[in-house]
Protein backbone atom coordinates (compact mmCIF):
# COMPACT_ATOMS: atom_id res chain seq x y z
CA UNK A 1 0.00 0.00 0.00
CA UNK A 2 1.01 3.68 -0.23
CA UNK A 3 2.36 5.15 2.83
CA UNK A 4 -0.76 7.85 2.60
CA UNK A 5 -2.98 4.45 3.41
CA UNK A 6 -0.59 3.03 6.14
CA UNK A 7 -0.53 6.70 7.47
CA UNK A 8 -4.40 6.66 7.47
CA UNK A 9 -4.16 3.24 9.19
CA UNK A 10 -1.94 4.75 11.80
CA UNK A 11 -3.72 7.52 12.22
CA UNK A 12 -6.75 5.37 13.15
CA UNK A 13 -4.88 3.41 15.44
CA UNK A 14 -3.89 6.32 17.25
CA UNK A 15 -7.32 7.34 18.02
CA UNK A 16 -8.49 4.08 19.57
CA UNK A 17 -4.88 3.00 22.03
CA UNK A 18 -4.14 4.98 24.46
CA UNK A 19 -0.52 3.73 24.88
CA UNK A 20 2.16 4.58 22.60
CA UNK A 21 4.36 1.61 22.69
CA UNK A 22 1.23 -0.25 21.91
CA UNK A 23 0.41 2.53 18.94
CA UNK A 24 4.07 2.08 17.57
CA UNK A 25 3.26 -1.99 17.69
CA UNK A 26 -0.53 -2.00 16.05
CA UNK A 27 1.07 0.68 13.44
CA UNK A 28 3.26 -1.85 12.90
CA UNK A 29 1.32 -4.81 12.61
CA UNK A 30 -1.60 -2.55 10.56
CA UNK A 31 1.30 -2.07 8.06
CA UNK A 32 1.93 -6.17 7.63
CA UNK A 33 -1.78 -6.51 7.48
CA UNK A 34 -2.49 -4.36 4.52
CA UNK A 35 0.44 -4.99 2.73
CA UNK A 36 -0.26 -8.30 2.65
CA UNK A 37 -3.50 -7.56 0.84
CA UNK A 38 -2.57 -7.57 -3.39
CA UNK A 39 -2.65 -3.97 -4.15
CA UNK A 40 -1.39 -3.62 -7.48
CA UNK A 41 2.08 -2.86 -6.64
CA UNK A 42 4.22 -5.80 -6.79
CA UNK A 43 5.67 -5.36 -9.83
CA UNK A 44 6.96 -2.19 -9.42
CA UNK A 45 9.66 -2.99 -7.09
CA UNK A 46 10.70 -6.03 -9.44
CA UNK A 47 10.89 -2.95 -12.62
CA UNK A 48 12.86 -1.08 -10.58
CA UNK A 49 15.47 -3.96 -9.92
CA UNK A 50 15.40 -5.25 -13.56
CA UNK A 51 15.76 -1.64 -15.00
CA UNK A 52 12.38 -1.34 -16.45
CA UNK A 53 11.58 0.66 -14.29
CA UNK A 54 13.80 4.05 -14.00
CA UNK A 55 15.54 5.19 -10.99
CA UNK A 56 13.65 8.64 -11.44
CA UNK A 57 10.42 7.17 -12.32
CA UNK A 58 10.62 4.91 -9.11
CA UNK A 59 11.43 8.39 -7.17
CA UNK A 60 9.26 10.60 -8.53
CA UNK A 61 6.09 7.87 -7.62
CA UNK A 62 7.92 7.81 -3.89
CA UNK A 63 8.44 11.78 -3.16
CA UNK A 64 4.67 12.07 -4.73
CA UNK A 65 3.41 9.43 -2.22
CA UNK A 66 5.54 10.72 0.86
CA UNK A 67 4.66 14.50 0.17
CA UNK A 68 0.67 13.23 -0.18
CA UNK A 69 1.33 11.24 3.18
CA UNK A 70 2.86 14.47 4.80
CA UNK A 71 0.02 16.88 3.72
CA UNK A 72 -2.90 14.20 5.41
CA UNK A 73 -0.40 14.02 8.40
CA UNK A 74 -0.46 17.68 8.40
CA UNK A 75 -3.88 18.49 8.11
CA UNK A 76 -5.01 15.35 10.47
CA UNK A 77 -3.12 17.19 13.20
CA UNK A 78 -4.13 20.67 12.45
CA UNK A 79 -7.99 19.67 12.77
CA UNK A 80 -6.91 18.71 17.03
CA UNK A 81 -9.57 15.62 16.38
CA UNK A 82 -6.75 13.10 17.63
CA UNK A 83 -7.22 12.09 21.66
CA UNK A 84 -3.51 12.47 21.92
CA UNK A 85 -0.70 13.33 19.83
CA UNK A 86 1.70 11.45 21.02
CA UNK A 87 -0.20 8.16 20.79
CA UNK A 88 -1.50 8.99 17.72
CA UNK A 89 2.05 9.83 16.21
CA UNK A 90 3.79 6.69 17.35
CA UNK A 91 0.78 5.03 15.74
CA UNK A 92 1.25 6.82 12.49
CA UNK A 93 5.57 6.18 12.80
CA UNK A 94 4.86 2.20 13.33
CA UNK A 95 2.31 2.07 10.21
CA UNK A 96 5.10 3.93 7.78
CA UNK A 97 8.33 2.84 9.02
CA UNK A 98 8.72 -0.88 7.63
CA UNK A 99 8.72 1.15 4.29
CA UNK A 100 11.12 3.62 5.56
CA UNK A 101 13.51 0.95 6.25
CA UNK A 102 12.87 -0.65 2.79
CA UNK A 103 14.40 2.99 1.62
CA UNK A 104 17.12 2.72 3.68
CA UNK A 105 17.82 -0.60 2.63
CA UNK A 106 18.04 0.75 -0.88
CA UNK A 107 20.10 3.62 0.05
CA UNK A 108 22.58 0.81 1.89
CA UNK A 109 22.73 -1.89 -0.52
CA UNK A 110 24.59 -4.03 -1.19
CA UNK A 111 26.45 -3.14 2.15
CA UNK A 112 23.01 -2.39 3.84
CA UNK A 113 23.39 -4.32 8.00
CA UNK A 114 22.24 -8.02 7.92
CA UNK A 115 19.46 -7.26 10.04
CA UNK A 116 18.00 -4.81 7.57
CA UNK A 117 18.37 -7.07 4.68
CA UNK A 118 16.98 -9.86 6.43
CA UNK A 119 13.70 -6.97 7.47
CA UNK A 120 13.91 -6.49 3.62
CA UNK A 121 13.45 -10.17 2.32
CA UNK A 122 10.46 -10.49 5.07
CA UNK A 123 8.73 -7.21 3.95
CA UNK A 124 8.59 -8.53 0.55
CA UNK A 125 7.78 -12.38 1.45
CA UNK A 126 5.01 -10.44 2.86
CA UNK A 127 3.94 -8.11 0.41
CA UNK A 128 3.78 -10.56 -2.15
CA UNK A 129 2.64 -13.35 -0.39
CA UNK A 130 -0.53 -13.35 -1.82
CA UNK A 131 0.32 -10.76 -4.79
CA UNK A 132 2.12 -13.18 -6.54
CA UNK A 133 -0.77 -15.25 -8.08
CA UNK A 134 -3.73 -12.33 -7.62
CA UNK A 135 -2.14 -9.27 -8.12
CA UNK A 136 -4.37 -6.30 -9.26
CA UNK A 137 -3.53 -3.84 -12.40
CA UNK A 138 -1.42 -0.76 -10.85
CA UNK A 139 -4.96 1.26 -11.99
CA UNK A 140 -7.13 -1.38 -9.99
CA UNK A 141 -4.55 -1.23 -7.33
CA UNK A 142 -4.62 2.67 -7.02
CA UNK A 143 -8.45 2.72 -7.09
CA UNK A 144 -8.47 -0.02 -4.17
CA UNK A 145 -6.23 2.17 -2.11
CA UNK A 146 -8.23 5.31 -2.48
CA UNK A 147 -11.49 3.18 -1.42
CA UNK A 148 -9.37 2.22 1.60
CA UNK A 149 -8.08 5.47 2.21
CA UNK A 150 -11.54 6.82 2.35
CA UNK A 151 -12.91 4.05 4.22
CA UNK A 152 -10.01 5.08 6.96
CA UNK A 153 -11.23 8.67 6.72
CA UNK A 154 -14.78 8.08 7.10
CA UNK A 155 -14.00 6.25 10.21
CA UNK A 156 -11.55 8.62 12.03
Amino acid sequence: MNLLVHASAGALIGQYTGNPYLAFFSGVMSHIILDIIPHGDSQLYKKYKSGELSTKKAMALTILDSIATIVFVLIFFSLEIHKSTIVTAMAIIGSVIPDVLMGFYELLSPKAPKWLETAHKWHFINHDYFAIKHDLSFKKGLLLQLIVFLVLIKIL
